[in-house]
Formats: structure tokens, C-alpha cells, sequence
């Protein structure tokens, strides 16, 4: 009998430590030959979550800044994309490791932390960018009823749900313009997340870039994270 159950523990240890192997990481700390493969091979956001001052002086390139000491640094990780990798680092990796655990338990799927942060990136000679000296233009905000009462009086509605401090957004920012130059008959407008809780929440805007497309007041089409320019453009005709 106490041999039978000692083999029924045998067995369940072995069950145990095999579940536990095959069962996928959420957060992965990385070194920055491995972090820098990664970026440059998967899909992915990068994100910085240093302060401004910090970031002045140097950053990876195509990284969106968060703040992990702002007062809306949850709110903003809530409007990322939470199916895609998430790259993070700090100056040295202790910011961005608690942000791995802060963005694992929002429910982010993928997070690869950079050991040893910005600093170990820079003493390996990765490429680093200086920011661009540009000032965030102060966004005015839009109530709903605004909102509502646009898509219903325009036939056919295209809304950018950005931010300023989403890289995708920005990347997305010339080609939105170039849609609203070239179709006159389409009303485009942009709705900034940070400045319109109320919208994004309505709406159920649960990650930025999102472009939606009303018909006759109808929601037609909607899409997260960069578009192609010719399939936005087929969604509004």
C-alpha cells in the first residue's frame, strides 16, 4: 500500500513539472542581443518606460514613451494592443519589470523585458535615437453627443482613435491626412484617447490606433493597429 502510493506521488511530480515547462511565459527577461533580434524580426510595440528627461537624452528606435511614474500609466497601458509582443525597458530594468508584471496582470500576452535596460542597450552599441524636439499640441476633447451627432449627419464617417504618444499613431498620423485630402466626400476626423475617456469607453475603444468606418450612421468597419492606405481607402468607398 506505501509503496502503491509512493508511486502515485512519483508520478504526480512528474505530471506537475512537465505542466509547468510546457506552459507558455507571459513575461520573458531578455538580454539585449536577443531583445534587439526580436524587435528587428516579430511584431511588436516597444515601449520605454522611462521619464521625458530620460528620454531626451537617447532611445531605441521607434519606441512609444510611457512614464511608469505618471499618474495615468495604467490608463495608458489599457490602450495598447494586448495581443501582439510588448518590448520593455527602462534605464536599468527595474522600472520595466514591474511594468511586465503591471501589464501581465491587464492581460497582455506577450512581454519580453530588457536586462539590464537602456544602459546595457547602449553598452552594446545598439542603435539609439535622439527624440525629435517637438511639443505635444494640446488636443481638444469632444463630447458624445458631438460625437454621435457627427457620424449620424455625415453619409460616410472615417474616425482615427489615436494618441500622441503611440508610435503606430504617428506612423499612421501622414496617411490619414492623404485619405482626408483625397476624399472629399468622406468626413475624417481624429479622436485623441487620452483626452476622450468617455468616447473611448462608449465606444468600446479598447486599443489605439483604431479606425473605424460609419455608414449612414451604421458602424460598417473597424480595424486595430497600422492599415494598409488601399484598404482603408476600399472601406470608404
Amino acid at each position: 500500500m506505501i509503496k502503491n502510493n509512493i508511486y502515485i506521488l512519483i508520478i504526480l511530480l512528474i505530471v506537475s513539472c512537465f505542466s509547468e515547462d510546457v506552459e507558455p511565459k507571459v513575461i520573458q527577461n531578455i538580454n539585449p542581443i536577443d531583445f534587439n533580434k526580436l524587435i528587428n524580426k516579430e511584431e511588436g510595440i516597444i515601449l520605454d518606460v522611462r521619464t521625458l528627461e530620460e528620454i531626451n537624452l537617447g532611445h531605441i528606435e521607434d519606441a512609444t514613451n510611457i512614464d511608469f511614474y505618471a499618474s495615468d500609466f495604467t490608463d495608458k497601458l489599457n490602450i495598447i494592443r494586448k495581443d501582439i509582443p510588448i518590448y520593455v525597458y527602462c534605464r536599468s530594468g527595474g522600472r520595466s519589470a514591474k511594468a511586465a508584471q503591471k501589464m501581465k496582470e491587464l492581460g497582455f500576452n506577450k512581454i519580453y523585458n530588457l536586462l539590464g535596460g537602456f544602459s546595457k542597450w547602449k553598452s552594446n552599441n545598439f542603435k539609439i535615437v535622439l527624440p525629435e524636439d517637438k511639443i505635444f499640441k494640446k488636443q481638444k476633447s469632444i463630447s458624445i453627443s458631438d460625437f454621435s451627432e457627427m457620424i449620424k449627419v455625415n453619409d460616410i464617417v472615417l474616425v482615427n482613435f489615436s494618441t500622441q504618444w503611440c508610435v503606430p499613431c504617428k506612423k499612421m498620423k501622414p496617411i490619414i491626412e492623404e485619405i482626408k485630402e483625397e476624399n472629399k466626400n468622406v468626413k475624417v476626423f481624429s479622436v485623441d484617447a487620452d483626452r476622450n475617456k468617455d468616447i473611448i469607453n462608449k465606444y468600446s475603444i479598447e486599443a489605439v490606433p483604431v479606425f473605424i468606418v460609419y455608414k449612414n450612421g451604421v458602424e460598417d468597419f473597424r480595424h486595430i493597429g497600422m492599415i494598409d492606405k488601399n484598404e482603408l481607402v476600399n472601406k470608404i468607398k
